[in-house]
């Protein structure tokens, strides 16, 4: 079966929605392992990232480098996009059931 003309626009848009993620991006304060840190014992710790995210029904969580966290924030972005257009395909679906 071929590609209707709407199927191939939602195609080369999706394609344009890369990088890609799904999840959501914390930053969180950290202790580090250093005995006499100034920042440690003053209580006000470390700025770290954390990428969050539920594989197989259960959350995990995983350190981002602070020279990664743009690009995540982009793929995140570009995830939400996706997920907006797939629920719009679905009620399109649905309105053109209606019509049949």
């Amino acid at each position: 079966m071929k590609n209707s003309n709407a199927q191939e626009k939602w195609i080369k848009k999706a394609a344009n929605l890369w990088p890609i993620a799904k999840g959501s991006l914390r930053e969180v304060k950290k202790s580090c392992s250093q005995k006499n840190c100034k920042a440690c014992l003053s209580g006000k710790r470390h700025p770290a990232w954390l990428f969050t995210y539920y594989l197989d029904g259960k959350q995990h969580s995983k350190h981002v480098p602070k020279s990664e966290v743009e690009i995540l924030k982009k793929a995140l972005e570009n995830g939400r996009k996706l997920e907006r257009m797939i629920l719009e395909s679905g009620l399109r679906l649905l309105d053109e059931e209606k019509r049949k």
